[in-house]
């Protein structure tokens, strides 16, 4: 079936090419034939038409992907269609590449962390394909389904708070459409989450403030995925908007002035990217002032070793250390029992 999409898709856009082509050709001024065909002016004229007539190559691109899209509701690779318009990465629904043993740095941070006796509360965000199956046209492989509970069990194991978020993302459109991030109303229920999880946590309160200041439009990332360009007003993906807030904190000064922060988020662009407003959402629920270390593109792995290395360098250490870590990261069929 997949086979006779891409052969279908390959002739429909030959057939679009083709009537450029066409259009370019009867449009063009020949001169005279006789003496055009000779000396090259005949065929440069067309060259010259067809060039201004026929998309140059990033409109041919986004040409294809408009076929692609607009017919048949189909990705470049790296990303998977859902229903609906949605879209979901193919990170969810392969082996991750580069990964680590969970349990041993689960046991690593957290023997480090407490030397410094800093409280390790790991946060394991459940997949989009997970919290959105529903909108999937085809089900992931058995090998995913139990890899987070298996994650959970994991933290239990070493000790630690497990916080399971699930409940939190379970309600209808909890991450963007277009985007592999929860979206602004997943990111509050699951920071409010997380703050129920450390209610018995002696954390440093502070006076949090946050408030709703808008909307803006919003492209999610897995649109590079359907780069469909000056055609997306004809075939899509349609447009979307997301919340905007604004979170201030009232702190009380340290030793000279300094503020101590009691508690540091470590992560991905899930707590990074302010289009989530993850951070704010945190102090808000926590009541606390937090300070983000997270990184985009970089996974989960290399934000924590950069925050174990360089934690010296802060003016003063977190009393609670939060480490985001997107499900997909982790191990699945290789590991899982």
């Amino acid at each position: 079936m997949h086979a006779s999409l891409d052969s279908l898709s390959t002739l429909g856009i030959a057939a679009l090419m083709a009537g450029l082509s066409i259009t370019a050709f009867s449009n063009t001024d020949p001169g005279n034939l006789s003496t055009g065909w000779a000396n090259g002016t005949y065929q440069r004229g067309y060259e010259d038409r067809f060039e201004t007539s026929v998309p140059a190559h990033e409109s041919a691109v986004a040409l294809w992907a408009a076929v692609k899209w607009g017919m048949f509701q189909e990705p470049a690779t790296g990303a998977v269609a859902g229903r609906g318009g949605w879209l979901f990465t193919a990170e969810e629904f392969a082996e991750p590449r580069d990964t680590r043993d969970f349990a041993q740095e689960l046991e690593r941070i957290s023997t480090t962390l407490a030397a410094d006796e800093i409280a390790f509360v790991p946060v394991v965000v459940p997949d989009k394909a997970r919290m959105q199956a529903h909108r999937l046209k085809r089900g992931r492989s058995a090998g995913f389904e139990g890899r987070y509970d298996w994650a959970l069990a994991q933290i239990r194991d070493a000790g630690l708070v497990a916080i399971d978020l699930r409940e939190a993302l379970g309600f209808e459109g909890s991450f963007m459409r277009t985007d592999t991030h929860w979206n602004p109303e997943g990111a509050q229920r699951s920071a409010t989450a997380i703050a129920k999880a450390l209610g018995d946590f002696d954390i440093p309160m502070a006076e949090v403030d946050t408030k709703q200041t808008g909307a803006k439009a919003f492209d999610g990332d897995l649109l590079s995925f359907v780069a469909t360009g000056r055609y997306r007003d004809l075939v899509g993906p349609e447009p979307e908007r997301i919340k905007t807030f604004e979170t201030s904190v009232a702190t009380t000064g340290g030793l000279f002035g300094a503020a101590d922060i009691p508690v540091a988020l470590v992560g991905t662009s899930f707590s990074a990217k302010a289009d989530f407003h993850f951070e704010g959402f945190l102090k808000q629920a926590l009541q606390s002032d937090v300070l983000n270390l997270s990184k985009v593109g970089q996974g989960p792995f290399v934000p924590m070793d950069a925050f174990l290395k360089e934690r010296a360098t802060l003016s003063s250490l977190p009393s609670v250390v939060i480490w985001e870590i997107p499900e997909r990261f982790l191990t699945s069929r290789r590991q899982l029992p």
